[in-house]
């Protein structure tokens, strides 16, 4: 069994790290040092007391050995290890609160706020030099190490790694996708439950056929979960595209075609919310119309969203985000208050796993992480999404700058596997996130301010109120993050 040492950079983490440590006790191929790194050190110093209550209380599902320790220090968190984990928070939640709200006053309304958009490019102002320091210290301590980013805005993250330290071994991971590909299974599995007939009404996108075929066997077209026969590593997909704009454009199973499939139910779908949302509430209206944004997409464009419809909904805002009332689309703005209370709770969880007043479960991430790293040190090659800079991997989509497809992983090698072109309308829209988030990237190196200014107000989020006020929002925004941003940008 490989012996490896990994360090978590962000290792305080209140909510990913716990299931990222269930998910390397509970595997049996890889053990080894488990090194947790955070400028908050009492907070990591909770999660390594919560990784051996783990192991204590879990024993029965432990399956491999690791020790976890604390590092005061990032350079000796990073010496000589072979995995780098890095998944953090930019400064505080209360800095999000800036992201997402402060927008609000000139109509940019965001349901997440941390990739694209206003907000995504206000976190990246914090995101980008905390990224070029550990590039550099990787660079000196680890330069042959794996790393793993979990951050966003992800694809400005895996920009600013490879643009400080080009020989750097990184890529970016998100388990967007991971939903639509267990999606497309669930539509998958309506479709082969119905008899020939029930399928050619379903390619038909016959509603009423497809559910009277449905009710007879005892099933609901409403409740797409329980049509599940098989899990996404049984589908082929091709994935493409930037974080959080991720799209399918190829799906199949057992060499059937799902694409058509999907595109039909689609129309389904549409009909159905249509027909059910007449004098509903909004919270009916919000259940019944999740994942509206990824059809739409795919009936507009030619290829199926792939991520969460509130990521999606943040590139394609004149389509979703002119109002602030979007419980028709299938989602809910999220305000920040919200995420610090749900950040409070887990504060406490995790101290009480400290005390013999709680327990903690193991429970997995879902996340590809320690399959991935499996691959990596020759146990098994696998191919998933992953970020990586764009060599010729998505034909026509810019150029050098991180974007989103399948990926290769083999010993000691992680290859983007040839997507194809995306469909032209995707493309459109894809490029001018790509090209931005790539003009970014050089700007912040070249501390030029006014070529960061330029590229905020061609987000199509901020484009919609106009360059003036694009202007003087991110002036705005700037002075109220002013204490946690780089001395150019004041």
């Amino acid at each position: 069994m490989p012996n490896i040492t990994i360090t978590y950079i962000g290792g305080g983490s209140k909510a990913w790290a716990h299931a990222y440590f269930a998910d390397l006790l509970t595997q049996s191929q890889l053990e080894g040092e488990l090194r947790l790194y955070d400028i908050d050190i009492p907070a990591a110093e909770r999660n390594r007391k919560f990784f051996d209550k783990l192991k204590q209380t879990n024993a029965e599902k432990i399956k491999s050995s690791w020790t976890c320790t604390v590092h005061e220090n990032i350079d000796t968190a990073l010496a000589g290890a072979d995995f780098v984990i890095i998944s953090i928070l930019p400064y505080q939640l209360k800095n999000m609160y800036v992201d997402v709200h402060y927008p609000q006053r000139y109509g940019i309304w965001q349901p997440v706020g941390d990739s694209a958009g206003a907000g995504g490019y206000s976190r990246a102002l914090r995101t980008t030099p905390a990224y070029i320091f550990f590039a550099q210290k990787i660079r000196e301590h680890c330069p042959q190490a794996w790393v793993i980013n979990y951050t966003n805005p992800m694809t400005l993250c895996m920009n600013t790694l490879y643009r400080e330290f080009p020989e750097i071994k990184a890529f970016g991971c998100c388990h967007e996708v991971f939903g639509t590909q267990n999606l497309i299974c669930r539509i998958a599995g309506m479709y082969l439950s119905l008899s020939a007939e029930g399928k050619k009404a379903f390619m038909n996108a016959d509603l009423k056929a497809v559910k009277a075929e449905l009710t007879a066997l005892g099933k609901d077209f409403n409740d797409i979960k329980s049509h599940g026969k098989f899990g996404r590593h049984e589908i082929t997909t091709n994935v493409q595209g930037v974080n959080h704009f991720t799209w399918i454009n190829e799906a199949s199973y057992q060499g059937l075609d799902l694409m058509p499939v999907v595109a039909a139910y689609a129309k389904m779908f549409e009909e159905n919310a249509v027909t059910y949302l007449k004098g509903k509430n909004p919270i009916q209206k919000r259940l019944r119309n999740t994942h509206h944004v990824k059809y739409t997409l795919l009936e507009r464009f030619g290829a199926l969203g792939a991520a969460g419809d509130r990521h999606l909904s943040e590139f394609v805002p004149e389509l979703f985000l002119t109002s602030r009332h979007v419980l028709q689309y299938g989602f809910e703005l999220t305000p920040v208050a919200g995420r610090m209370l749900v950040n409070r709770l887990l504060m406490l969880m995790t101290a009480l796993a400290a005390t013999p007043l709680y327990n903690p479960k193991i429970k997995g991430s879902g996340e590809e992480g320690v399959r991935q790293i499996t691959a990596i040190c020759g146990l098994g090659d696998i191919v998933t999404n992953v970020n990586l800079p764009n060599r010729g991997q998505l034909k026509n989509i810019a150029q050098g700058t991180a974007v989103e497809t399948n990926a290769a992983f083999s010993r000691d090698s992680v290859v983007a596997v040839d997507s194809g072109e995306m469909p032209p309308a995707a493309a459109a829209l894809v490029n001018i996130h790509a090209q931005n988030q790539k003009d970014f990237t050089e700007a912040f190196f070249k501390k030029d301010r006014t070529a960061l200014e330029a590229v905020f107000c061609r987000d199509p989020q901020v484009v919609r109120i106009g360059v003036e006020k694009g202007k003087k929002l991110f002036a705005e925004m700037i002075d109220k993050n002013r204490k946690c941003l780089e001395d150019f940008l004041k």
